[in-house]
């Protein structure tokens, strides 16, 4: 498989990004966050979606200089404007500001409307943590999935992610989306011509599916866990469009950061910063937070069971060895990468 080194992949991703014209400052975000997350394994959000992203502005549903701006704002909170930025821009200057508010009212609460599609909202939840603070980060996206009994999409899978500093560990963190599997799944099966299980998607007419070769011009994905999946989407709405005046995934306002390259994506984030020394004292929340983790390892395993996670350290060792190795990058990846590099007539720094 080929492999890339860490820095040479986030430089190779600046290059690309100012021969594109956008400032170098914009630029080193972008790179940082993507880069960061092919380094954890996350590929479907990574570097795979730079040149998509570069498409995109082209067309003009994406403003690559524009910087998010702050609209309304109080000592604990901000509402600002994307203005149609850059999401990883968004997703970074976001938290940074509720880590600063939580620093001085101990939680900070950033929502952010008219942006765009941000990767992974792991990232940005690290970004807290990495200041020794609990970080909380959701953002709804254009709809794909169906509510328990309706017939069409309704709801975005909107991702969810968490992380809180650790000792052994840089941090315990969750980022998922709310369908019982990625639409990649699905994908892939239509691609391979197999079938699927029935509790993925439903059909056009809102039926459970084993048929993956409609999706998506027909049916949608489901919610995890049913009415739990559901209503936790619903309350990601609730939190991002609905409370910040914004788009929401119901309204028809967010449209495809991969299919619709000549439309703003929409989306909006709200990003949360609980800086817990002001509740339990300096640097006590990283030795509870290894505390609560180290009691999980300990469990007593299931017959055939060889060891226990926690939530983030799979991420945390695949960062770790890429770090020591360089990135594993999968196929699809690389196609991608090797278009880009094309596409901008540069070197892509790959090696066996």
């Amino acid at each position: 498989m080929a492999r890339i080194k860490i820095q040479d992949l986030k430089n190779f991703c600046i290059n690309a990004l100012e021969k594109e014209g956008m400032k170098p400052e914009l630029a080193v975000i972008t790179a940082t966050v993507l880069t960061k997350t092919d380094a954890y394994g996350t590929h479907s959000h990574g570097t795979k979606n730079l040149h998509n992203y570069i498409k995109k502005a082209r067309a003009g549903g994406l403003t690559l200089n524009a910087e998010p701006e702050i609209i309304k704002e109080g000592p604990s909170y901000a509402l600002m404007d994307g203005n149609n930025a850059m999401g990883m821009v968004c997703g970074v200057m976001g938290m940074e500001l509720a880590c600063k508010k939580a620093s001085e009212t101990g939680v900070g609460l950033v929502t952010i409307r008219n942006s765009n599609h941000f990767g992974a909202a792991g990232y940005y939840a690290n970004i807290a943590s990495e200041k020794g603070m609990i970080g909380f980060v959701v953002s709804n996206v254009d709809p794909n999935m169906n509510a328990p009994g309706a017939r069409s999409k309704a709801l975005g899978n909107n991702p969810i992610a968490y992380a809180a500093p650790a000792i052994s560990v840089p941090s315990v963190f969750l980022d998922i989306a709310l369908s019982n599997v990625a639409s990649l799944k699905v994908f892939k099966a239509r691609a391979e011509g197999k079938s699927i299980p029935d509790t993925w998607i439903v059909d056009k007419d809102g039926l459970p599916t084993t048929d993956p070769s409609r999706y998506p011009e027909e049916g949608a994905m489901q919610p995890m866990a049913g009415h739990k999946g559901y209503g936790l989407a619903v309350f990601v709405d609730l939190i991002t469009g609905v409370m910040n005046g914004g788009a929401t995934s119901m309204s028809g306002e967010i449209d495809s950061w991969v299919l619709s390259l000549d439309k703003p994506n929409n989306v909006c984030h709200t990003f949360i910063a609980i800086d817990a020394s002001k509740f339990i004292g300096e640097g006590v929340l990283a030795q509870r937070t290894e505390d609560m983790a180290q009691t999980l390892r300990s469990l007593p395993k299931a017959k055939g069971s060889q060891r226990i996670y926690t939530p983030g350290e799979i991420e945390w060792e695949n960062y770790r060895k890429s770090e020591r190795e360089g990135i594993s990058i999968p196929d699809d990846v690389l196609e991608s990468l090797k278009g880009l590099a094309e596409d901008m007539q540069i070197e892509l720094p790959v090696f066996d």
